[in-house]
């Protein structure tokens, strides 16, 4: 890490300290939400079995830096905009023989024998050939591990693309489509993409393809839960998409009118789970993907004991410009790996979540599941915000764990276990950020 950068995580700690005395939203019912003991898990039981997680080594590959869209808050805005910067775009093509062969160098790295790499931009489908070079390419280097691959997508290119290439969907199991609430919304905050463009795209992916359509909602300030869970259940229903998951957007600046946000979202949360458990009591899994792993860490009284992305274990990692780094949001310079290939041990990156102990997260009654806020949010963005969003975490947490005997209760009555929880549904949100 270089020394200004040093020098700035060390003004962002000091100002995270200094924001721990602000007091925090009033909620009704969890009270001041700043308090790390606001919400505590309840103690759960010895439980009767526990879940077994997959250990895929996951690598993340940045096919290009273009996109069709511009999405509000999304650095792509910036890099495609005309404003001289597509040189920089460029650095992010992938080139698909210089990154398969990073791709087998690190396969050497996976405790397992699955290896899922992560496929996304920019928008991929905007290089449908590279994109399936590149995963040929990959398949061939790879012996390995047992390769399989994930696309991210905006959905506007999904038709047009699987009319001309069929063959990209071969090996895919996860699709994850932005999708950020019903037409208007989605439109106002990612425009250049609308949703029957996406419904279409949807249809003609079923032809080709059997595995799981994640729709995946990003939540700014201005957004409605609800819009999106509307959005998801029209989809849902129609066999469209399996799985949604949703996350806080990650921003340099806080929230305008943050006290006003988290009890809208509180609110527009709890008519979520209503519903789940409403799913639950017929015997159905609620296919909310990162709910359902907040349950089974409820359950089962377990913690994550790392960060949700796991990125200071150096276990998943991310190829952007043939430069392998711990996580590509991040600064290269901070978490890029230039010897890791070189090596037959990977670097200690423990330094990345540093802020943990100012945030308090060892004793924040959900640390257990959050394992302390994303580096991207506390050590690029605004230290007030990553304190707001500890609090929208806590009532997160909360809400859920209010539940947990209504939850507990119907699985038992429908004879769904903890495993059928998590691979049913809760198994997809390790591809995602995991929590929200």
């Amino acid at each position: 890490m270089k020394a200004h950068e040093l020098e700035s995580q060390a003004k962002t700690l000091a100002e995270l300290e200094s924001l721990a005395s602000l007091p925090g939203v009033l909620h009704p019912r969890f009270g001041d939400l700043s308090r790390g003991d606001a919400v505590v898990a309840p103690g759960a039981p010895i439980p009767e079995d526990t879940h077994v997680e997959r250990d895929d080594m996951i690598v993340h590959l940045t096919v290009t830096g273009k996109c069709n869209a511009r999405c509000q808050g999304c650095v792509n805005t910036v890099l495609t905009s005309g404003c001289g910067r597509q040189g920089i775009v460029d650095e992010f093509e992938s080139v698909p023989e210089r990154d398969a062969q990073l791709v087998a160098e690190l396969a050497r790295f996976a405790r397992g024998d699955d290896l899922s790499v992560a496929l996304y931009g920019g928008e991929p489908l905007l290089e449908p050939d590279r994109l399936v070079a590149l995963m040929n390419r990959i398949e061939s280097m790879v012996n390995s591990a047992r390769v399989r691959f994930m696309v991210y997508t905006n959905g506007q290119l999904l038709r047009s693309v699987v009319d001309s290439h069929p063959e990209l969907w071969r090996n895919v199991f996860l699709v994850s489509v932005s999708v950020d609430g019903r037409d208007e919304q989605h439109t106002r905050h990612r425009p250049g993409t609308d949703v029957p463009a996406i419904r279409a795209g949807l249809e003609r992916l079923c032809d080709v393809y059997a595995g799981e359509v994640l729709f995946w909602s990003t939540l700014r300030e201005e957004q409605s839960l609800i819009d999106c869970f509307q959005q998801y259940e029209e989809f849902h229903r129609q066999g469209l998409v399996t799985q949604m998951f949703w996350h806080w957007v990650d921003s340099p600046e806080p929230y305008a009118a943050f006290d006003e946000y988290l009890l809208r979202y509180g609110a527009e949360f709890e008519m979520v789970m209503v519903e789940y458990v409403r799913q639950l009591r017929r015997g159905l899994v609620p296919p909310l993907c990162h709910v359902n792993e907040l349950v089974l860490y409820l359950l089962e009284g377990t913690r994550r004991g790392h960060s949700a992305c796991a990125v200071e274990l150096a276990e998943n990692f991310d190829i952007v410009g043939g430069r392998v780094t711990a996580c590509a949001d991040l600064p290269l310079s901070i978490g890029e790996l230039p010897e890791a290939l070189q090596s037959q041990s990977l670097p200690d990156l423990s330094s990345l979540v540093a802020y943990r102990s100012v945030l308090g997260c060892d004793v924040c009654g959900v640390g257990f599941y959050c394992g302390g806020r994303c580096p991207v949010q506390v050590l690029a963005g605004s230290p007030l915000r990553t304190r707001q969003v500890c609090q929208l975490m806590r009532l997160h947490v909360g809400i859920v764990a209010e539940r947990l005997t209504d939850i507990s209760r119907a699985m038992r009555q429908h004879g769904i276990g903890v495993q059928d929880l998590y691979e049913r549904s809760a198994y997809v949100a390790r591809y995602t950020d995991v929590v929200p």
